[in-house]
């Protein structure tokens, strides 16, 4: 399994409604807001199918009901979830919308006017919507600001994890990220959280289709955006790195001048040796007996093989071995991203960093290892004597929520549901920060 980020933000097919923006604008700021429909969708022959459709809403207020099938968006076929998300993202608030549906088999033409997506808002600190450009096109930042703050402060930057969900979640109070940065922000650091491109209010091509490295490298410029914004100290920004953001964050610690690095729910060896690790765990978590595991983790290595170091099609390899469609079809990121992570040397850039290091692990991850974060920490500390921290929070699953055990995360997360937060993982990054830093 890959190292996805779990939230509500990922039903890709819940273009939430919104309620008027409540933070104040940003004049200097090119990038709009985007449009939200209010509906919940899922895959459907005829294009797709309305699972929800939130009350007051611009989908209720159009009359669209639980089990029409929208064929189309202003006249253009609707091919799936994915596409449908996308044509009513890249729309502005307040756009008028033509929806083709069926209902019942009958056809029927719906008209909507989408709604505007909300700003997040906070009593202790603000929340400017500003944006940076990228190869040359706009991409969504969400700049915390504490309530008050006199002169430059310090800062974090999330880094999070794999997959095409959104950190802009004025809708999702109890989401993990939104949760940390916001805990974060109140004792008294400016936050930067980026929007990948395609999503959100985000240009650029569509998220499914970047790479690795041009998203690790919207993070570079998002990085020297904080350097130079009039509310920071540049000599004192850190990186949070979640799940694959664990890849990004060291080297870009490396590349250029940070006050340290926090990583959570990390990778810390190869990924090609990490896959074959990481099934054997849910497989044995799951139940399976010994022989069945390691009948997978062989059909496991020599479909990734093909995929990952020959680099052949995944299309093509599944066409000639059709197991392999359940070994590797199960990345939210196309091809050329998790391969050009397998060329990656995971741990090299943790042996260059000389700021301090605090690694973070739950104890209901069952994505990821404890010894991988005690290796990193071994590792910059081998180099750097005394640098690194370890530290566990009890009970937290990948998605920084509660879970009893690792079994119950992957209950959890295989019916959509999860814990509430974790409080205790605010406790420990903001703990190591305050050691570092003056906080509020």
């Amino acid at each position: 399994m890959a190292l996805i980020r779990f939230s509500a933000a990922l039903v890709l097919g819940l273009v939430c409604i919104s309620a008027p923006a409540m933070v104040r604008a940003q004049p200097r700021d090119p990038l709009p807001r985007h449009a939200v429909l209010g509906a919940a969708a899922a895959p459907d022959p005829g294009g797709v199918v309305v699972s929800a459709v939130v009350p007051g809403s611009a989908a209720a207020a159009a009359g669209m009901q639980r089990g029409d099938v929208i064929t189309s968006i202003d006249g253009a076929a609707v091919g799936g979830v994915s596409q449908f998300v996308d044509a009513i993202r890249r729309r502005p608030g307040g756009s008028p919308v033509a929806f083709g549906i069926l209902r019942n088999g009958a056809p029927q033409t719906l008209n909507a006017v989408l709604g505007t997506a909300a700003n997040e808002r906070d009593q202790g600190f603000e929340v400017l919507y500003e944006s940076i450009t990228v190869d040359g096109t706009l991409r969504r930042t969400l700049l915390g600001v504490p309530t008050g703050a006199r002169g430059r402060r310090p800062a974090v930057m999330l880094v999070g994890g794999i997959g095409c969900f959104s950190v802009d979640v004025a809708n999702s109070p109890e989401d993990g990220y939104r949760r940390a940065i916001d805990d974060i922000t109140k004792a008294g650091f400016v936050t930067l959280r980026l929007e990948k491109s395609g999503v959100g209010d985000s240009q650029g091509p569509p998220c499914h289709d970047v790479d690795f490295d041009t998203e690790s490298h919207s993070y570079e410029v998002a990085l020297e955006a904080l350097r130079r914004d009039p509310h920071v100290d540049p000599a004192h920004i850190y990186i949070l790195g979640h799940s694959i953001g664990t890849a990004i964050a060291p080297r870009l610690a490396v590349a250029h001048p940070v006050a340290g690095v926090i990583a959570s729910e990390a990778v810390g060896r190869d990924w090609f040796e990490y896959e074959l690790e990481n099934l054997r765990r849910q497989l044995v978590l799951g139940g399976d007996p010994p022989d069945l595991v390691d009948a997978k983790l062989q059909s496991k290595e020599r479909c990734m093989h093909q995929l990952l170091i020959e680099r052949r099609p995944e299309a093509e390899i599944e066409r000639a071995e059709p197991d392999c469609k359940e070994r590797n079809a199960i990345y939210p990121v196309i091809d050329r991203y998790v391969q050009q992570v397998a060329a990656l040397n995971i741990i090299e850039p943790w042996t260059r960093l000389s700021v301090p290091v605090e690694v973070i692990y739950g104890t209901s991850d069952y994505v990821v290892a404890r010894d991988d974060h005690v290796r990193i920490a071994d590792v910059v500390n081998h180099a750097h004597p005394g640098n690194a921290t370890f530290e566990v929070v009890d009970r937290m699953d990948h998605a920084l929520h509660v879970a009893a055990t690792p079994a119950a995360a992957a209950e959890n997360f295989a019916k959509g549901t999860s814990g509430p937060y974790n409080t205790a993982f605010s406790a420990a990054v903001i703990g190591w920060l305050c050691k570092h830093e003056r906080c509020s």
